[in-house]
Parts: C-alpha cells; structure tokens; sequence
C-alpha cells in the first residue's frame, strides 16, 4: 500500500531552506514547497510562524504567505504538548521570550497521526535538529524516536518526494 506523507515542519528545516536553497537560484524547490501546502501536506504549528517573525527577512514574509500550512493549538495538541513536557521537560529553553516550537510540532505530528483517513497515510517531523549528545538536553530526534514518529531532514524530504534540481 502507498502511503501518503503528510509532513510537519520545523522552523531549523525552513531556515536551512532559505540558506541553502535561496529562492531566486532554486525556485522550483521552493514551488514544491508550495504544492505540498496546497495538498495539505506540509503542516506547522503556529509557534513555528512565531518564531519565524522574529525577523524581517523574506522568510517571515514567505511564512506570512502561507498562513494556511501553520495550525492554531488545540485541545488534544494541548494535551501531547503538556504530555511531552512531563516525559521531557529540557526539551525546552526556560529563557526563551516565546513559546518554543518543538514541543508544538511534535504534538502537531501526533495528533495528525491519530486522524488517518480511508488512505494510510504517514506524518514525518522534518528538522535540522540532530540527537541528543549523551548527557545532553533532548532534541527533537530523540523524543520523535520515543513516541515512534519519524523525523527526517531536509534533505530526506527531498528525496522522498523524488525532487530533482
């Protein structure tokens, strides 16, 4: 059986995107980008937009034209949110002004998963993060493996779309 990919976004994987791969030297990149928002299959949550506008760039701007693809918090977020702050509370920098994505997009993943409809379909964290050092403050790769949700970079993204430049 085929699945369908429905991916949640980080806010490392988007400003590696527009570093790495600027939109006026890869623009079909970024129009495929596009259509994945457009089939409602890149998500966010609406902490990774927040995050986003703490700059004037073209990112934040890109993100503001994209409302669409970043999801308000609800309930049942609320709840694996709060779940994964219990099981893993150095997730998060206590010092931070904002309210710090990862948790957010890991519930966003989660709750996503829980509502598969007659296709099978698959939610896969996208993220720059790499795991934890031993010893270190977990990332998002290492509490993504603890729930069994996959998490991928950019790149694998990439790949699993078949994106050629």
């Amino acid at each position: 059986m085929e699945f369908i990919r429905i991916y949640c976004i980080d806010t490392s994987a988007l400003i590696n995107m527009k570093v790495l791969y600027p939109q006026d030297i890869f623009p079909s990149l970024w129009r495929n980008l596009e259509s994945l928002i457009n089939q409602g299959r890149l998500i966010s949550p609406q902490e990774v937009l927040e995050e986003l506008r703490k700059k004037d760039d073209e990112l934040r701007k890109w993100g503001e034209a994209h409302k669409s693809m970043f999801k308000k918090l609800d309930a049942n977020q609320l709840e694996k949110v709060r779940d994964i702050l219990g099981r893993f509370p150095d997730l998060i920098d206590p010092q931070k002004t904002t309210p710090d994505a990862d948790p957010f997009i890991i519930a966003l993943a989660m709750c996503e998963e829980q509502q598969r409809t007659l296709w099978e379909e698959r939610r896969i964290v996208v993220s720059e993060e790499k795991p934890a050092t031993p010893g270190g403050r977990p990332k998002i790769p290492d509490v993504c493996t603890y729930y069994g949700i996959t998490h991928i970079p950019l790149t694998e993204l990439f790949r699993k779309e078949n994106w050629k430049l």
